[in-house]
């Protein structure tokens, strides 16, 4: 297992606090956040702000007129490709 530095660990970031990543790099990423105190602050930032979205998008919707033309749009775009 290779130690990952800061840029390689923010760049696995976002994939790590999705749950997204193998467990490899899952460990390597937990290992070098144990160890590494300015990445650990910034993941913290991280998923107290995901976890806002999270809240935020459970109590949001798109209105239907919205929704429906968006649909219409994506249609029309695999149409023309």
């Amino acid at each position: 297992m290779n130690s990952l530095d800061c840029q390689e660990a923010l760049a696995h970031l976002q994939d790590y606090l999705k749950r997204e990543l193998t467990p490899e790099l899952v460990s390597e990423v937990k290992t070098h956040l144990a160890r590494c105190r300015d990445c650990s602050g910034y993941a913290c930032f991280e998923q107290s702000f995901l976890q806002l979205l999270e809240r935020r998008a459970d109590k949001e919707s798109c209105p239907e007129e919205v929704r429906a033309r968006i649909v219409a749009a994506l249609r029309a775009a695999a149409r023309d490709s």
